[in-house]
């Protein structure tokens, strides 16, 4: 006795013969494939997720850290050609250096001792 319902075989014999069989199991490939495109997308979203949070929480340090020099600034005024030079000086000596990081490395600690001063 066959497991399979009376009707079962009538519907075979119609989707072969309608090439639907083929076209089902593409169907059903197709399906499989979105699955993993879909995987791929969420873990996409949650490592985009991830490095939101770090950047925020990098953001918030250096803020935290401008402040603190910000304080001691006021508190002990600094030469603003020894900032630029010290800059300079970091900004050469970095691991990985594009063009134009001098001057911006400069430029940034130039306007932190300029916003001490606020």
């Amino acid at each position: 006795m066959s497991d399979r319902a009376p009707h079962a075989d009538g519907v075979q014999e119609m989707m072969d013969a309608l090439g639907l069989d083929g076209f089902v199991r593409r169907m059903g490939d197709l399906q499989q494939s979105l699955e993993k495109v879909a995987g791929g997308i969420e873990l996409l979203g949650d490592s985009a997720e991830s490095q939101a949070r770090d950047t925020e929480n990098l953001a918030a340090h250096i803020l935290a850290l401008e402040s603190v020099l910000t304080v001691i600034l006021r508190q002990i005024p600094v030469s603003i050609s020894d900032v630029r030079a010290e800059a300079d000086r970091r900004a050469r000596s970095a691991v990985h250096t594009e063009p134009g990081t001098r001057n911006i490395v400069s430029s940034l600690a130039e306007d932190i001792v300029r916003r001490a001063d606020d």
